[in-house]
């Protein structure tokens, strides 16, 4: 029954069986030595290039940071994120059963709705400082973000 849909729950196979939740939890994760896990992202392979420019920069903040100690407090950073029309699915929704040994199943990105709204928000030590939704077709690039 695991083999054919993981993402049962322990209340949904006990009504299939009609035997007790506890009894399906006991058969499940004493003798199939089974338990619910949620899948891992696949985070952004960074290049050989990328790898040694955020080793740099990291380097040059901690010898600033050395040299004036309040450093870190001033750094202010942006960044982008587009804003999609619906919710996909949560880790926790796609909990799998897996064998006690097995590693998380991976978890690719789903296709994003074609309905979305680009979100600019900036960050300093103490959390956001501004952010502003961006009005469709604009178009963004380095003279937009001076106007931010």
């Amino acid at each position: 029954m695991l083999a054919d849909d993981r993402r049962l729950s322990l209340r949904m196979i006990a009504e299939e069986l009609k035997i007790s939740p506890d009894s399906v939890s006991s058969i499940i994760h004493e003798h199939l030595q089974k338990r619910k896990i949620c899948a891992r992202f696949v985070p952004n392979k960074l290049s050989d290039e990328q790898k040694q420019h955020r080793m740099k920069t990291s380097g040059d903040f901690i010898n600033a940071r050395d040299q004036n100690l309040q450093f870190l407090e001033t750094i202010v950073t942006g960044d982008d994120s587009w804003c999609y029309q619906y919710d996909q699915e949560t880790k926790r929704q796609s909990m799998e059963w897996c064998s006690s040994s097995s590693p998380p199943p991976k978890k690719c990105r789903l296709t994003k709705s074609r309905i979305k709204t680009l979100l600019i928000a900036f960050f300093d030590s103490k959390g956001l400082i501004h952010h502003e939704f961006v009005p469709a077709g604009t178009t963004i690039n380095a003279e937009s973000y001076e106007g931010f």
